[in-house]
């Protein structure tokens, strides 16, 4: 009885533990949401399930690697532009003494668009240590196949500590690209906003800031919805894909257990050609 009680109590507590990992995770990364998911934990997920077949795992791994040069670019090309801003707003900042906050995020969103394009290289030549589009099939050999799995997964057996390490650092360069976005656009807010902070009265700078907050509120809410539809889109069509693996797995089975292959609807009202 006391085994059973100690038993549920671990699995209880793991529970827990497990539901607030992943609350942590989805807070950490929801200015990314979507391209942690697509381009990060959903890839390494795949390839940790079908490890054991080769040909699943190669076709995985020059997947993951395309999307992810995509990515990093595409990272690159936003910090460089991240960078840029907040270069030109710390310059140009009109107030004789402007609120700390406001520069010490603008400065954060600096370091982090910086870090974003530094380790967007870095990660760019841990892909290019892989083997070359061509090389990159079922014929590689097996050193080639072994090194691969090594870069992306970074274990032998199982998945431990070097592993998730691994995960951390695919996705880093969009979490520091992410980060100086939404670090600016905060710097900025803080900024116009200094009027309301230090009660300076209604004068131009207080109807700018209030101008300012509309239009921004309505482009941040206009964001969640996008968001919104977007997370409902996509649990539609892995949904729609689940079921369609299922459909397709039971007409294996029936086509193992009768003998005969089951013809589909579209096939069976096409005309059959004539021999003559």
């Amino acid at each position: 009885m006391a085994e059973d009680t100690t038993t549920q109590s671990a699995l209880f507590l793991k529970t827990w533990l497990e539901l607030l990992l992943h609350a942590v995770v989805c807070i950490l990364t929801a200015p990314y949401r979507r391209t942690f998911t697509l381009y990060t934990w959903k890839p390494l997920k795949q390839m940790r399930e079908v490890d054991g077949d080769r040909r699943l795992f190669v076709m995985r791994a020059k997947q993951f690697k395309e999307e992810k040069y995509w990515e990093l670019q595409s990272v690159q090309v936003a910090s460089s532009l991240c960078t840029g801003a907040t270069l030109a707003v710390i310059s140009w900042t009109k107030f004789p003494h402007p609120i700390w906050a406001a520069e010490a995020l603008w400065f954060c969103s600096l370091i982090c668009s910086i870090w974003a394009v530094i380790t967007s290289i870095q990660t760019r030549s841990l892909l290019d240590d892989l083997p070359d589009k061509e090389n990159l099939n079922n014929g590689m050999t097996e050193c080639d196949f072994k090194r691969t799995r090594k870069v992306i997964l970074r274990y032998s057996r199982s998945p431990g500590l070097a592993h998730w390490v691994m995960m951390f650092l695919w996705q880093f360069p969009s979490m520091t690209m992410s980060y100086a976005w939404c670090t600016f656009l905060l710097g900025l807010t803080v900024y116009v906003c200094t009027p309301f902070v230090r009660y300076e009265g209604w004068d131009a700078h207080a109807k700018i800031a209030v101008i300012y907050l509309s239009v921004g509120s309505l482009c941040f809410f206009s964001y969640l919805f996008s968001c919104v539809f977007v997370y409902a889109g996509e649990r539609d069509y892995e949904r729609s894909l689940a079921e369609r693996l299922f459909e397709t797995a039971g007409i294996r089975v029936s086509e193992m257990l009768t003998g005969e292959r089951e013809v589909p609807e579209n096939e069976r009202s096409r005309k059959r050609p004539s021999l003559f």
